[in-house]
């Protein structure tokens, strides 16, 4: 069996493994195609804007790492309309799992954690990178396998509203800066809103982390990403990008996480007919102690709320009914 035949063989073994999966790629850093796999399904996929979306994916988030010297990311998670694009860097290659997490969430970590230890070991043989150790091998597929239950993993938040009573249409930031204040749990250690030039509009942390940038500069940096893959995913067939999450760290007792979604539309004046309208993005910066679920709950809950102040907007509306899709699965 050539090397090929044996990336197809364990790709294989990917798809096979739940009927939510559709599509099974894996291409180079730049999106170069290497190998795939897919079954039919009712989802019209482009492979070519897959793989482009699987490097974009992994690289938007690096500077983020760099700058607030974390590494390495294991994993991203790209949430649409219709899919969940899961991609895990493996040597110089990048492997996407294109799931449909309607059908089921979340992905079995054991059997995909089984299928990296043989891709990682196919790899290095395809690419010449030299042998790759026992210990390195199990390091990195332990790394992906928690990565996996961490974030399906978590006790749920109920679906509350932090909206004021009372909202003034001249002053909504006061507003928006009220459910900020309002989030009831420890989740995040940075959570804030931007907009598309990746200006601050309001944002907490948590005291006492001593990160290494500030984090007007972490949320302007995670909000170019998201940017990034927003422009990625333009007229494509799986919808409309709802979140973005990725997880980086050296083991499973470390791992940060940052997310990054839209939150509606904001009108910075009352003049008539003004183009003074602007998408904002709602960042987090996170880890993985408590699991994956709570993070996203209560995202959910804090966007939900500033989109009750802002009104409402359809890319917002459906980011929250993709959380309420993953919530309703039993979580083990």
């Amino acid at each position: 069996m050539s090397v090929r035949e044996s990336l197809i063989k364990h790709l294989t073994s990917i798809l096979r493994a739940s009927e939510g999966t559709v599509l099974v790629v894996l291409c180079d850093k730049n999106g170069l195609s290497i190998a795939k796999i897919g079954r039919k399904s009712e989802i019209d996929l482009n492979p070519n804007q897959i793989t482009s979306l699987a490097a974009a994916a992994f690289s938007s988030s690096e500077e983020n790492w760099e700058d607030l010297n974390i590494k390495d990311q294991v994993i991203s998670f790209s949430f649409f309309d219709k899919v969940c694009l899961v991609t895990i860097r493996i040597n110089e290659t990048l492997l996407t799992i294109v799931h449909d997490y309607h059908k089921e969430w979340p992905l079995d970590a054991d059997n995909l954690a089984t299928a990296m230890y043989y891709l990682k070991q196919k790899l290095g043989e395809f690419f010449g990178s030299g042998d790759v150790s026992e210990s390195e091998v199990e390091i990195f597929c332990d790394k992906v396998r928690s990565a996996i239950y961490l974030f399906g993993m978590g006790s749920e938040v109920p679906f509350v509203s932090y909206k004021p009573e009372t909202v003034k249409s001249s002053n909504l930031l006061s507003s928006i800066s009220t459910v900020l204040d309002s989030v009831q749990n420890p989740i995040f250690i940075r959570y804030g809103l931007v907009s598309p030039s990746g200006l601050t509009l309001d944002a907490r942390e948590v005291s006492g982390q001593n990160l290494p940038i500030t984090i007007e500069a972490f949320s302007a940096t995670a909000n170019a990403a998201f940017q990034k893959m927003k422009e990625e995913s333009v007229g494509s067939s799986i919808g409309d990008l709802l979140s973005y999450v990725a997880i980086s760290g050296q083991n499973s007792e470390n791992f940060f996480g940052l997310i990054a979604c839209p939150s509606g539309k904001i009108k910075f004046s009352t003049i008539e007919e003004s183009s003074n309208t602007e998408d904002i993005s709602f960042i987090g910066l996170f880890t993985l102690t408590y699991g994956g679920i709570p993070v996203i709950c209560e995202a959910r809950n804090i966007i939900n709320s500033i989109l009750q102040i802002l009104g409402k907007e359809h890319t917002t509306e459906n980011f929250i009914k993709s959380i309420n899709v993953l919530t309703s699965f039993k979580y083990e």
